[in-house]
């Protein structure tokens, strides 16, 4: 199961799942959010999603697919506007 704990985001290999954020100001509906996982270390991207935004909440879908093939680790999330 994924889940958020506060800001620590557990993904475990090949699981599904979704992931809700509130969005706290208006956005555009042009707007995009990128979704992504960078490594401690390198600071090298291992993982990047388009997420999709509504008035109310940016909402990422985990498939297996996604999951699958993500190296253990401990990593930073982020995710950008454009």
């Amino acid at each position: 199961m994924i889940r958020l704990i506060q800001r620590r985001l557990i993904i475990p290999r090949g699981d599904t799942g979704t992931l809700t954020i509130p969005v706290l100001e208006t956005t555009n509906v042009n707007n995009v959010a990128i979704f992504s996982i960078f490594d401690l270390k390198t600071q090298k991207r291992i993982f990047e999603k388009l997420a999709v935004i509504s008035e109310e909440v940016i909402t990422i879908e985990f498939s297996h697919s996604d999951t699958v093939n993500l190296p253990a680790g401990q990593y930073v999330w982020d995710i950008k506007f454009y």
